[in-house]
């Protein structure tokens, strides 16, 4: 992680830090005051897009939108998994386009498109099935559909 993001998230560390330190004072008036201002604070670095805050469902979507690309740990995720990205998402084909007798490219629900090189003679995707993704070795992924036994696929769009 870079100088300038450890900067930035102290930043936001220290604006939920008021937030806090106000909530042990124990006189009322001193305690509105400070939560007043620290809100205030708040309130100004969300609408100057200097803070944001994102619920969780957000996040779960924004990573699932991005599952198959290899990314520096951002860790914007945490807490979602444990790891900064899930290591298999379930989801369904939208979109399917055979290349040649044993490959095709494949659009899912999140928008991603997968590429799947080397499929066997019984591999049949359709739009609308099922299909599990599932992280494998040297950035690839195994690619089931409807419980199909799976193919390796990788991301590329």
């Amino acid at each position: 992680m870079s100088v300038a993001q450890d900067q930035k998230d102290q930043q936001a560390l220290d604006r939920l830090a008021g937030l806090e330190r106000c909530r042990e004072l124990s006189d009322s008036t001193s305690r509105l005051a400070c939560f007043d201002q620290e809100s205030a604070r708040l309130v100004e670095a969300t609408s100057t897009g200097e803070f944001q805050i994102v619920d969780r469902q957000e996040v779960q979507k924004t990573s699932r939108g991005l599952f198959g690309f290899s990314l520096p740990k951002l860790g914007i995720f945490a807490g979602t998994s444990g790891d900064d990205l899930e290591k298999s998402m379930q989801t369904e084909i939208t979109s399917l386009r055979r290349i040649d007798a044993d490959s095709w490219i494949m659009t899912i629900a999140e928008g991603s498109v997968w590429r799947i090189s080397d499929a066997h003679r019984g591999f049949k995707p359709r739009v609308g099935a099922p299909v599990e993704l599932e992280r494998a070795a040297m950035g690839s992924y195994w690619v089931r559909v409807d419980g199909q036994i799976g193919v390796k696929g990788r991301r590329i769009e």
